[in-house]
């Protein structure tokens, strides 16, 4: 199933934007369609010196945690840190460990195994009181642990909870709780992992010591976030860039023996190399031997240990690799075996004997492949099943498996990620529950592919990659811009894969300008015919080879192209001179042509986009100023031809402008419904109960006829009672309205409530299907917009 490709509405960047930005334009544009529109907001995004962090203290617990610490510090007390075998967790773990011996501190640390899988293992009191260990210190990790943590407080121990997982019903019984999820989600440090977690506490303790002592482990902080997939936006982004920072530097002997074997020189180290080639080596500790090994590589200062325990990773993540492919395999073999499991809103599959060290991968390469969230569980014999899921932006795969918590023996995570075990015999009712609840919350099918800009072909350089580049670096929060370049012709492809399993390809286009491009497209999936004119979608990079520097596009959707471009026509209709730019794609620079040439007498008309297209405005507002125009710009659809014609009659333009229409799309019926009964809610509690139609029409992007079809229905439903007073709708609670009758009966007599219930019943459904009519009529004129010939558009007003 291909994905849809849903371009970013355009937002045109202001003047003192671009100037601010400096550069290529696309940069300024793809700020402001991310939110930054503002130039200071901006340059504090691309810049960290420009950046002014949250105070480590505004997190809640940290200043328990603190004292705690230096009173454990003063006492000479031992503390031990436990961690998480996952890379989050082990930079964690050696952050704390390094930051608490520069403190003063008697501390060592210790990690779960594999087997005992994520959490506070019951046998952590036991060795803690055996060796000495007056506090327990977790980090990423605990916060589920809520009897292990009582426990440990019952036998004497102090523990200190750090951790970034959601939130249980309960929080341990801890002398100490850090978590940012206990902080309101728009706060600057919600989104820290566990490793930025220990970094702010050792930031918070160490804030009375030389600055150079907590800026060291930066280096850590950005090999966590990164490898944890933490949403780069706000402090984790800064988090990450200074971090970078450090990774470059080199100072770590661990991070330069990791490097060395991977093939990578550290001073170039950027995002996608945690990503890709530093994690999968630190991960492979904890999926397949002991992640303990890694914390000590982390943690060494001497250059031959690291070495050495850089090439048992390495050799570790060899191993790794063939266990994920070969699962791999047997998981989308299973998939294709189960009819409709590729149409589910979430992939739920299952298998024997898959090493639950690689579940996690298995399940990111299904999302990857099939845009979709998933879940990978395996089977063990005498044991729990265990399983793993990875998501998409904007669905909380954590929150869709703790709605099955009656059936789990465990489970944790975060809304990018999850983990759980479970009897094998509640699988199939997990299953089934799972996707119960993602079919309430989310649409089957691939996640639409977010488009930020089309871009001519020739375009598609490494003056244009280096410039995009200035966004980095990216994740989570931050995606690589999707570029598209449409109509290219595929004259070549070549096979550069390395390895059998994998199928790498280099795809040559040769585009309209007779430009070529050289388009890599990693683990290829359906190739396009010989000959074929695509549209693709890539993302544009500078890659470092040897010292030099090449643009490199990578492919992340193609499809085939739209029918040539058709010319634009400008013709003289209805006394109006009409330029048809529907089938042209760059908006943003067109608009800007318009605004530099008709000023404020240029008319932008939108409705139904979020966000809102600069300086542009709906029908409500249009007939509010009823201000003539010299020209009209329509960035969408009308939803009707009436509607179009009563835009006309109000702007009176001399030249209207049809301009690449941004896709709106209709809601359902019933969703519909909830968008007018939130509108008449606020029409109640605001405005005395006055109905504007037009502004409600222009809200929702629909016809005021089916916003009345949609009231009508909630009067039929007993919500509301609507009037007609002196020509202006109202609307009234039930039982408010004056000289309130029966509005069902019409002058009925002697009707029984049988006959009553019936006849409300065959109203609703004639209101019903109107509305269902007018919302499809709505959506054909819309489909038909692009194709309809401007006389048919534009012929009678």
């Amino acid at each position: 199933m291909r994905r849809v490709w849903r371009p970013v509405p355009p937002v045109e960047p202001s003047t003192a934007l671009r100037e601010a930005v400096g550069g290529h334009p696309l940069v300024a544009r793809v700020l402001a369609q991310r939110g930054f529109a503002d130039p200071k907001e901006a340059l504090s995004h691309l810049d960290p010196e420009q950046y002014c962090p949250a105070s480590p203290w505004e997190l809640p617990g940290v200043a328990d945690a603190v004292a705690l610490l230096r009173v454990a510090i003063a006492q000479g007390k031992r503390v031990r840190v436990w961690g998480d075998f996952d890379v989050d967790g082990q930079t964690a773990t050696a952050l704390l460990v390094e930051a608490l011996t520069a403190a003063g501190a008697t501390v060592d640390f210790d990690l779960p195994r594999r087997s005992e899988g994520h959490g506070l293992a019951e046998r952590a009191i036991d060795e803690a009181l055996r060796d000495g260990v007056d506090a327990l210190l977790t980090c990423d990790t605990g916060i589920s642990d809520i009897e292990v943590v009582a426990e440990a407080g019952r036998r004497g121990l102090t523990v200190i909870v750090t951790d970034h997982h959601d939130l249980p019903p309960e929080l341990p019984a801890a002398h100490a709780v850090v978590n940012p999820k206990l902080l309101p989600e728009d706060h600057a440090l919600r989104e820290l992992s566990g490793v930025g977690v220990a970094y702010e506490l050792m930031l918070a303790l160490l804030s009375e010591r030389a600055a150079d002592e907590w800026l060291r482990p930066l280096d850590l902080v950005a090999v966590g976030l990164v490898a944890d997939v933490a949403r780069q936006v706000k402090d984790v982004r800064y988090l990450v860039q200074c971090g970078l920072e450090a990774l470059r530097a080199g100072q770590r002997p661990g991070i330069r023996a990791l490097a060395e074997v991977a093939g990578l020189s550290v001073s170039a180290l950027d995002e996608s190399d945690i990503g890709f080639q530093l994690g999968p080596r630190l991960n492979a500790a904890g999926r397949l031997d002991d992640a303990r090994k890694a914390v000590r590589l982390l943690l060494t200062r001497d250059a031959a240990e690291a070495i050495t325990i850089a090439r048992e990773l390495e050799a570790l993540n060899q191993d790794r690799r063939a266990r994920t492919e070969a699962a791999l395999a047997a998981a989308e073999e299973a998939l294709h075996r189960e009819p409709g499991a590729l149409r589910e809103p979430v992939l739920v599959v299952e298998g024997p004997g898959w090493e639950p060290g690689v579940l996690g991968l298995v399940a990111a390469e299904l999302v990857r492949r099939y845009g979709r969230p998933a879940i990978v569980i395996a089977h063990r014999d005498g044991h729990l099943s265990v399983g793993s899921a990875r998501s998409v932006e904007g669905f909380d795969i954590h929150q869709a498996i703790a709605s099955q918590a009656t059936l789990l023996v465990r489970e944790g995570g975060h809304p990018m990620a999850a983990g759980l075990s479970l009897e094998r015999d509640n699988v199939p009712a997990f299953r089934h529950g799972v996707l119960a609840w993602a079919r309430r919350c989310r649409p089957a099918g691939p996640e639409p592919l977010t488009v930020d800009a089309d871009i001519p072909w020739t375009e598609a350089g490494l003056e244009l990659a280096r410039e995009l580049g200035r966004l980095a670096p990216f994740g989570a929060g931050n995606p690589r811009p999707v570029l598209v370049a449409r109509g290219g012709v595929l004259v070549r492809v070549d096979d550069v894969s390395r390895r059998r399993e994998t199928r790498h390809r280099h795809l040559f286009l040769e585009g309209p300008e007779a430009a070529t491009l050289r388009v890599t497209w990693f683990n290829a999936d359906e190739l396009p015919q010989l000959g074929e004119r695509v549209d693709v979608a890539f993302c544009l990079e500078v890659n470092r080879w040897r010292g030099e520097e090449r643009a490199q596009l990578q492919l992340v959707d193609w499809r085939p192209a739209a029918p040539a471009p058709r010319q634009v026509v400008e013709i003289l209709v209805a006394g109006r001179d009409v330029v048809d730019w529907r089938h042209e794609h760059d908006t943003a620079a067109r608009l800007r042509a318009l605004r530099d040439r008709f000023g404020d007498r240029l008319v932008v008309w939108a409705e139904g986009v979020t966000p809102t297209p600069e300086e542009s405005v709906t029908r409500r507002e249009l007939f509010a100023q009823r201000r003539d125009a010299l020209a009209l710009a329509l960035l969408t659809a009308p939803p009707s031809g009436e509607a179009l014609r009563s835009v006309l009659a109000a702007t009176k333009p001399q030249s209207v402008y049809l301009m690449p229409p941004v896709p709106v799309e209709m809601p359902s019926a019933n969703v519909f419904v909830e968008q007018v009964a939130g509108m008449l809610r606020v029409a109640l509690r605001a405005h005395k109960g006055v109905i504007d139609l037009r502004r409600m029409a222009a809200r929702v992007a629909a016809r005021e006829e089916a916003v009345m079809a949609a009231l009508r229905g909630l009067e039929l439903n007993g919500v509301v009672v609507l009037r007609r007073e002196g020509g202006v709708l109202r609307a009234y609670l039930p039982g408010e309205a004056p000289d309130e009758d029966d509005l069902d009966t019409d002058g009925m007599v002697a009707e029984s409530e049988e006959e009553r219930k019936e006849r409300l019943a065959t109203a609703r459904q004639q209101v019903r299907h109107a509305l269902v009519y007018l919302l499809r009529e709505t959506d054909a004129f819309r489909r038909a917009w692009a194709e309809l010939t401007v006389e048919a558009l534009l012929g009678a007003d």
